[in-house]
């Protein structure tokens, strides 16, 4: 008999069954998932902070367990710097929350729901339903309809994800990094993960203008471009390479040219018109990318933060129509936060992005390489013949 019936076993929905357990154990909560592996194996910024705000914790030696898989640390070290963030792959960061919901008694079905009448013909005793399964969730659209979000475009990026041989580290901001930016036509920033069996995940994120992208024909992560894609503009292939170039140099890099994978995206604010609803007598709820997203790897961040708070709120003896309230009224504020955090990042990335521009000019700038390096680094990759053909 489910208390709680999740749609969609990603990380922000594990992480909301994980915190309702803990607020009350009691609480049957089962959790459908359409995949047996996550389907995204690239590299996530987690913040200590989102692991903390809004949730749950009982400080027993499973939740140490938990966060010190996570983050590397202790839930007394994450406390303490609160502040700090770890990289982590998408599939470690599932397969700890997987674990963790398992102990703690959380269902986990492996079940495509093809929408609202599906998850409820499994569950007809259920009376609470969330809807976390993805930004193009269908449960979100078969309840709310098709505009049921608003979107807010902030920039257009195009994204290099590989593998790089061993450990891989990562270039100094204001050193390397900054001297790589003054050698390339789009602004580029890098996040490196951890070295796992013997590979370390890479991706590098550049910023482009709007005819630059859509140059660029459609690429996801299930349908990827190459860099020797004739299709790729040759400015953008030119910068991408230069500065894999430098992480070679300076970061002592060996990337695996077959890894290397394009893909193509645009960063936007977008949030749902509500973020719950009675429909019946039944109270639907969305959490995650369903609810809102917002860019510059803040997603999953925003997603634990509104997670933990929706765990709340189930958790609690209120009739459904008032939890439903109570969601819909915290929604404005979780909203202007993300969007004003996002808003400030945007206007910091454009503010250094002309600063490297014309710091590239000046005939004074000493942060540079010398002639040689200089023509090192700009000077094409070798890659296998046959990639991308």
């Amino acid at each position: 008999m489910a208390d709680i019936a999740i749609v969609g076993g990603g990380p922000v929905g594990l992480w909301l069954g994980i915190n309702v357990k803990k607020h009350n154990p009691d609480i049957d909560v089962q959790v459908y998932e359409r995949y047996t592996q996550y389907q995204r194996s690239h590299v996530l910024r987690l913040r200590h902070l989102a692991t903390m705000l809004y949730a749950s914790h009982d400080g027993t030696a499973r939740e140490n367990q938990f966060i010190k898989e996570v983050t590397g640390r202790s839930l007394k070290e994450v406390f303490v710097r609160a502040a700090g963030y770890v990289f982590i792959r998408t599939n470690d960061l599932e397969a700890a929350l997987k674990s963790y919901a398992q102990d703690l008694g959380v269902g986990l079905h492996h079940r495509k729901i093809e929408g609202p009448d599906d998850i409820m013909a499994l569950h007809p005793e259920c009376r609470q339903f969330v809807a976390a399964d993805g930004a193009h969730s269908v449960i979100r659209n078969a309840l709310m309809g098709e505009d049921a979000i608003r979107d807010y475009p902030l920039q257009y990026v195009t994204e290099v994800k590989y593998q790089a041989q061993g450990a891989a580290g990562r270039l100094d901001f204001l050193g390397d990094q900054y001297k790589a930016n003054k050698l390339v036509d789009h602004m580029i920033f890098e996040y490196v993960g951890k070295e796992k069996e013997g590979v370390t995940p890479v991706t590098l994120r550049a910023f482009l203008d709007r005819a630059t992208y859509d140059a660029i024909p459609q690429a996801t992560f299930k349908e990827p471009l190459f860099l020797s894609d004739s299709r790729m503009p040759p400015a953008l292939v030119k910068s991408i390479e230069t500065y894999m170039n430098v992480r070679k140099a300076r970061a002592h890099e060996a990337a695996i040219d077959e890894s290397v994978k394009v893909t193509k995206l645009t960063l936007s604010m977008y949030a749902a018109k509500r973020f719950a609803q009675m429909q019946d007598d039944r109270a639907w709820f969305l959490a995650g990318d369903a609810a809102m997203g917002v860019p510059y790897f803040r997603s999953l961040n925003a997603g634990f933060f509104v997670g933990s708070q929706l765990a709340y709120i189930l958790s609690r003896d209120l009739s459904l129509k008032n939890k439903v309230r109570a969601y819909n009224t915290c929604r404005p504020a979780d909203i202007a936060w993300e969007f004003i955090t996002a808003r400030g990042k945007n206007i910091a990335l454009d503010a250094y992005n002309g600063f490297r521009q014309i710091s590239a000019e000046v005939p004074w700038e000493i942060a540079t390489y010398d002639a040689q390096t200089v023509k090192d680094m700009k000077t094409p990759r070798q890659r296998p013949p046959d990639l991308g053909i």
